[in-house]
């Protein structure tokens, strides 16, 4: 079995394209054990999203304030590659990121359209969500008026581009 360094495991993930960085959470609740207790899980089900080598973080005590409980984790992240975090980012909304390596990133064109189709998807899932459960029918009627206006506009700047270029 390969005994290998956490040090020796950054610098292998890293030089093929993995990075490392520290992530910063927060959570708010009524509960200090409710909140504590969730990081707790959240920190666990990191170590399980795809593309990601490991997980750890510190969990600091509770705070309260004015009835309410809040708590903040550090968590240090290696992933396999930008995807991987950039799902991590839209999966958990961190309130801070620092990247600790690489000092510069390169992508390939390949990997920047997995990136935007990555970015693409999940708006289109949000909106979905915020569309099908959070919108009255007036407001669903609305949005799908702005929706054909915006498809209209879209046609004509195309064209409008097609015709500059001729």
């Amino acid at each position: 079995m390969d005994n290998k360094s956490v040090e020796e495991v950054n610098d292998e993930v890293v030089k093929k394209g993995g990075l490392l960085v520290v992530v910063y959470f927060d959570i708010h609740g009524n509960s200090p054990d409710i909140i504590q207790n969730s990081m707790v899980d959240m920190v666990t089900r990191l170590t399980h999203e795809p593309g990601v080598v490991y997980a750890t973080g510190s969990i600091d005590e509770p705070i309260e304030f004015d009835g309410l409980h809040s708590t903040s984790a550090e968590v240090t992240l290696l992933v396999r590659d930008f995807n991987a975090l950039l799902n991590v980012c839209f999966r958990y909304g961190p309130i801070g990121i620092d990247v600790i390596k690489p000092g510069e990133l390169k992508l390939s064109v390949p990997q920047l359209h997995t990136i935007l189709l990555d970015i693409s998807q999940t708006s289109q899932e949000y909106t979905k969500f915020v569309y099908g459960k959070l919108m009255t029918p007036e407001e669903k009627e609305n949005f799908n008026k702005q929706l054909i206006n915006r498809a209209e506009l879209a046609k004509k700047l195309v064209e409008k581009g097609k015709a500059a270029k001729a």
